[in-house]
């Protein structure tokens, strides 16, 4: 009987399939835009360890915590990126931008932290947010 390595799936690593019809294996890398607070999600390409895209788009006004607008100017299928992955729900909210309506979404913070934990811990201390893990200390 021979033997059969086990694969590890790295759960940081998503695939994005473009309208192009290729797939992209991608990890998030989250931040903050300065001029507002707002949460910035940027796709990395794992394979040529390069950017691959931005998720969300800096549209000036502040949204609440969580919330940004989703780039579908120049990734058209990050509202099924977003949805397939689990990483948000759309909040029923648009802004339009030159002829382009950008969907607001609220980003699931606690699988955000699963995939990007250095740049939700820099997030939600910009933010002025108290981790999850340090309320569950605090209270005992």
């Amino acid at each position: 009987m021979e033997k059969t390595k086990k694969i590890e799936k790295d759960n940081k690593t998503l695939i994005y399939h473009s309208c192009y019809g290729t797939d992209a294996k991608v990890s998030l890398d989250i931040q903050m835009y300065y001029s507002n607070g707002n949460i910035c999600i940027e796709l990395n390409d794992e394979d040529y360890k390069e950017p691959y895209g931005c998720l969300t788009v800096n549209l000036c006004d502040a949204t609440p915590n969580y919330c940004s607008y989703v780039d579908v100017n120049n990734m058209p299928e990050a509202e099924d990126f977003i949805v397939e992955n689990k990483l948000g729900v759309f909040t029923g909210l648009v802004k339009e931008s030159g002829f382009v309506r950008y969907p607001l979404y609220m980003f699931d913070a606690e699988r955000l932290r699963d995939l990007c934990p250095d740049g939700m811990i820099v997030y939600e201390k910009g933010k002025g947010i108290q981790s999850v893990q340090k309320q569950k200390e605090e209270k005992r």
